[in-house]
């Protein structure tokens, strides 16, 4: 009996690992969420915020795909457990039995995924409230649950048995060919999935530091991603539709053309992650053309109650916005970045552009709006991030860099951004003795409200020894940024960013120089 269960549990793995690379392959073909993103989907959400906060300090930008990876190896290992019970109940029957089994195995994990799994996790029966429908997902599991049970009996069948050495022999050789076979194939088909997958993976570094100006319109390519997807959606342009409704008089929906033919609007616009810690790099400034929101749900007909706008993503993820906030002109639905189509990493074919709100309500991929009568909260936010979700007055100490070298009588250039949102930025300050002391900056280039300012400084020091670098600024209602320094989350961090450099006379060796929070 050990060695059924040993060879069923085995069997099950295998079974599961060769189930998996279908679904990871189909998933690119068919649009259908893999069982590990829809589990870790459910799961994140109802975690603890202090372990959420814990992971995101403990593993930064790892945290997401380490979360994946433990899904993937406990979806194996209940594919191993799942072999062991079949394994034991073939082991039990003869004739036809096991054939019948596996029939049955089939039917009872399509019926657990449509009836159970999918409601649980928002997709809906059987995926009827996803962006595939019934039929692809149908299509989907179907499949991949048929070629673990066929790949799980045949890989049962073979083992060890009481029959003559001959038989046992013959055992032996088609196992070993089988599961060579297997991995095998896995490795040939892994490689071009991999590679097609890991171009719809967002892998985000959360704690890197930002050094060197940046230019003043951030480059589509070297603009900063965010999403909570293992996958982001591939979505075909062509058959998209974007739906308005809810509380409104004449609910609608809109094809990209349809879109495209309306009177746009184009505007520079800096964007933030709330994750971005003090002095990271999650910032960038785009010019974006698109339409304003308010002029769709005008269009609509917006009756009385309407508290929020519910923006839903090809992804799934949902957030909102108050409605006065919907209805200002400043807030855009974009489908241009820099001049060119928006790409799928950054929201294709739709996303949302809100003045003065951190990027993870700014939507990607939006395929619904929806007028609601309550104060929705979205996925983060029922997370505990937060929902007003207000920029924070930030800047940044970007020149001189970790590695330059600093010499007494030299004129040394300090500079970096500032940004805070609506608000502007009205003064910038730095300091090189800790924050005792502050000096005013030169703002330059002013692209406009809800665009980060560049700041910059002549500095001469005079004598050599440690210097503590620090920036402040004002917004521009007046008020200082927060000296006290808080965690990104629930809502965006603050604190003073700043360098400790060092000045030696001569021709120093390397600076060590690197960049914390004040």
């Amino acid at each position: 009996m050990r060695n059924t269960g040993r060879n069923g549990f085995l069997s099950g793995v295998v079974a599961a690992a060769l189930m998996l690379l279908w679904m990871l392959a189909a998933r690119l073909w068919l649009g259908v969420l893999t069982p590990v993103e829809l589990a870790v989907d459910w799961l994140v959400p109802m975690l603890p915020l202090s372990w959420f906060e814990a992971g995101l300090d403990l593993l930064g930008g790892l945290a997401k795909p380490l979360l994946y990876l433990m899904a993937l190896l406990v979806n194996l290992a209940l594919g191993g457990v799942v072999g062991v019970v079949y394994a034991r109940l073939a082991a039990r029957s003869a004739g036809p039995r096991p054939q019948l089994a596996g029939v049955l195995l089939v039917l009872a994990l399509m019926l657990f995924t449509g009836l159970a799994l999918l409601p649980l996790t928002g997709q809906g029966v059987f995926g009827a409230s996803s962006s595939a429908g019934v039929a692809r997902t149908v299509a989907y599991y179907l499949p991949a649950y048929a070629l673990f049970t066929a790949v799980l009996g045949v890989s049962v069948s073979l083992a060890p048995s009481d029959s003559g050495p001959t038989d046992e022999g013959r055992r032996r050789m088609l196992r070993r060919t089988l599961r060579g076979g297997a991995a095998l194939l896995a490795v040939a088909a892994a490689g071009p999935v991999l590679a097609r997958l890991l171009e719809r993976m967002t892998l985000t570094s959360v704690d890197a530091s930002a050094e060197g100006m940046p230019a003043p319109i951030t480059p589509v390519g070297t603009f900063y991603n965010v999403s909570k997807n293992a996958l982001d959606p591939d979505v075909d342009a062509l058959a998209w539709r974007l739906r308005i409704h809810g509380l409104v008089e004449r609910p609608y929906s809109l094809a990209l053309e349809d879109i495209h033919a309306l009177p746009a609007s184009e505007k520079v616009h800096t964007l933030q992650c709330i994750s971005n810690p003090v002095g990271g790099n999650l910032v960038g400034n785009a010019r974006w053309k698109g339409l304003p929101l308010r002029d769709l749900l005008e269009r609509a007909g917006l009756r009385d109650g309407v508290v929020d706008i519910k923006l839903e993503g090809e992804d799934g993820y949902t957030d909102s916005i108050p409605l006065s906030k919907a209805m200002e002109p400043g807030t855009l639905l974009v489908y241009e970045m820099n001049g060119a189509p928006l790409t799928l990493k950054h929201g294709a074919p739709l996303r949302l552009l809100v003045p003065d709100i951190y990027g993870m309500k700014n939507v990607k991929w939006i395929r619904a709006i929806e007028a609601v009568g309550e104060d929705y909260k979205g996925y983060w936010q029922r997370q505990g991030w937060s929902d007003v979700a207000t920029y924070q007055t930030m800047s940044q100490v970007r020149v001189p860099a970790a590695a330059d070298v600093l010499r007494v009588g030299d004129a040394i250039e300090v500079g970096g951004i500032a940004f805070a949102g609506a608000r502007g930025i009205d003064k910038v300050e730095w300091s090189t003795d800790g924050g005792r002391t502050w000096q005013q900056s030169d703002l330059l280039l002013d692209q406009g409200p809800d665009t980060w300012r560049f700041w910059q400084a002549e500095w001469k020091p005079t004598q050599p020894g440690e210097y503590r670098l620090l920036v402040r600024a004002t917004d521009g209602e007046g008020r200082l940024q927060a000296a006290e320094p808080s965690p990104t989350l629930p809502s965006g961090a603050t604190g003073y960013h700043g360098i400790t450099i060092r000045v030696r006379e001569g021709a120093a060796a390397s600076v060590a120089a690197s960049p914390h929070p004040a």
